[in-house]
């Protein structure tokens, strides 16, 4: 019983983090607040069309981390069968499901419509949330075999 609110915590905490950087990244700092004020639209596009936008790909690119970081603790949890990560060599499987996010940050710089100023924000904000997002729920919430797997984990989780 013990080891299943394991789990549950870990996926939890996955899913924690990702609402996190959802609700307060990407919709209250980025979009409400930040975006707003300084993004010029092309002229055919009203702002609230285009931080619509915005927020759609945003929404997109953080559930697309969140997807690679659940297949990650599952690939480790039920797939990957080991003692010392080191020894693993698996490493090369967090790098291929980061190309999930950095997929969905250049889908989103795509099909969001060019502005006339500030998009170049709402672009560094697709990547700051959806490789963040990907990179502190796997770094915080990796099963025990990969705690220190994604670089720099062992520096901020110490549990």
């Amino acid at each position: 019983m013990k080891r299943i609110g394991y789990h549950i915590g870990h996926l939890v905490g996955i899913i924690f983090v990702a609402a996190v950087i959802y609700f307060v990244f990407l919709i209250w700092l980025e979009h409400d607040y930040f975006l707003s004020q300084r993004v010029v639209p092309p002229a055919e596009v009203t702002l609230e069309e285009w931080l619509d936008s915005f927020k759609f790909w945003g929404t997109v690119g953080i559930l697309s981390a969140l997807a690679a970081a659940l297949v990650w603790y599952i690939l480790g949890q039920l797939i990957f069968k080991i003692n010392n990560w080191r020894d693993s060599g698996k490493r090369v499987f967090w790098f291929l499901l980061l190309l999930l996010p950095i997929i969905a940050v250049v889908l989103g710089i795509v099909f969001t419509k060019q502005a006339q100023e500030g998009a170049i924000f709402a672009y560094l904000f697709y990547a700051l949330n959806w490789v963040l997002c990907y990179y502190l729920a796997t770094a915080l919430c990796s099963p025990s075999a990969f705690k220190y797997t994604p670089p720099g984990a062992s520096a901020i989780r110490r549990w």
